[in-house]
């Protein structure tokens, strides 16, 4: 009986040691990842013309894996999500915000009997308005979207006339949205391994290694695809900084 009760005893030590071996990235590690996304979206440069960011959107991991009962580790994911237009969305807010200041005045005035303020307020609003309307319209443009991600593998075929550019560490491929080519999408490949020597390649295979890696947040590799008008991405994905983004990668 003694015997059972000190098995039970480690057996239930071993669960809790089990229990306490947290999964869980530090807010620190987590830090290092957004980080390099965002040192990428630097590295993207001035956007085309008439363009500004509307929107960015992460998502960061929070957990790591081990590769079974070894040392090493599943390399994590991370992505980010950025949004360019011409700023019709902010101008459109801004009009609003004064249209409400307006409206204000204006009941003020009101209750105060002045319709002579009232009257001029009504002008003012009323060209206000019209002058943001024809901003709104004249930043009203064709989104472009571009998203970064670390750590994934496409398996992508290479067709030869469908390559933009290409450098030791960088592939990029260019791939029809729409019939009449006015929106297309280029994924940009960047790993110093797998991409070191293009010319020899015709698919992507950004292969992560099967036996792990040594950090619980290596980076390996990342692919930006831009999504948008033709002549504004292709433009655009060229520009990149390339050297820039090959800093963040984690094996040379």
């Amino acid at each position: 009986m003694a015997r059972m009760f000190k098995t039970l005893s480690l057996l239930l030590v071993g669960s809790a040691i089990l229990v306490s071996q947290s999964t869980n990235l530090t807010r620190d590690e987590v830090s290092v990842i957004k980080k390099k996304l965002v040192a990428i979206v630097d590295a993207l440069g001035q956007a085309p013309k008439g363009y500004i960011k509307e929107d960015e959107d992460f998502s960061l991991p929070t957990d790591f894996s081990k590769v079974g009962t070894t040392s090493m580790y599943w390399p994590v994911n991370a992505l980010v999500q950025v949004k360019f237009g011409g700023g019709a969305g902010k101008i459109q807010k801004k009009t609003e915000k004064e249209s409400e200041d307006y409206q204000k005045k204006m009941a003020e005035a009101q209750a105060k009997g002045d319709y002579e303020a009232l009257g001029k307020l009504a002008q003012e609003m009323q060209k206000k308005m019209g002058e943001a309307q024809v901003k709104v319209i004249e930043a009203k443009k064709e989104p472009i979207n571009v998203s970064i991600s670390f750590n994934s593998n496409p398996g992508q075929t290479i067709d030869p006339d469908a390559v933009v550019f290409e450098k030791a560490g960088v592939l990029a491929l260019k791939f029809k949205e729409n019939e009449a080519q006015e929106k297309i999408r280029i994924s940009v490949y960047f790993d110093p391994v797998s991409l070191k020597d293009t010319k020899q390649l015709s698919r992507v295979d950004l292969a992560l290694p099967q036996e792990g890696i040594k950090s619980k947040i290596g980076v390996l590799n990342a692919t930006i695809e831009f999504t948008g008008p033709a002549a504004e991405v292709e433009q655009w994905a060229k520009a990149i900084a390339a050297n820039k983004v090959l800093a963040q990668m984690d094996r040379k």
